[in-house]
């Protein structure tokens, strides 16, 4: 009987050991935050598309088994100038889209395009395609 008890106390003692060390083990967010500048530009001029209010979406790389996928995080919509500043963790993978009145345009932000990670202050340019309406 009392060994039974003795098991049982092990065992606990053993699953608080384990969800302690699995929880000790993770990342800070804050330690790898960064935050980055996204600009929007015209394809065709290469200006900064000034006064438009485009919508820029974040997504973030997640790998599954077999499969990746890109997952949306947030949404932001750029100011006057056609710039928004974000914080992004330098650890993951990214992409970011346009959408606006006409327009499109898409910019990797992962290893396997740029072969570096993104860093603190850097200024990720992405070029808008606009279409014209017919």
């Amino acid at each position: 009987m009392q060994s039974n008890v003795l098991k049982i106390k092990r065992t606990i003692f053993a699953i608080l050991l384990l969800v302690l060390f699995t929880t000790c083990n993770k990342k800070s967010d804050f330690k790898y935050q960064i935050t980055i500048e996204l600009n929007c530009i015209d394809s065709k001029t290469k200006q900064h598309r000034v006064n438009k209010f485009d919508t820029i979406e974040v997504r973030k790389t997640k790998f599954n088994i077999f499969t990746q996928r890109y997952v949306k995080v947030e949404e932001y919509v750029t100011n006057s100038e056609g710039s928004v500043k974000i914080k992004v963790d330098s650890t993951q993978e990214y992409r970011f889209l346009i959408r606006g009145p006409y327009v499109y345009g898409t910019a990797n932000f992962t290893e396997a395009f740029t072969k570096e990670r993104l860093k603190d202050g850097q200024k990720v340019n992405i070029e808008a395609i606009s279409i014209e309406n017919r």
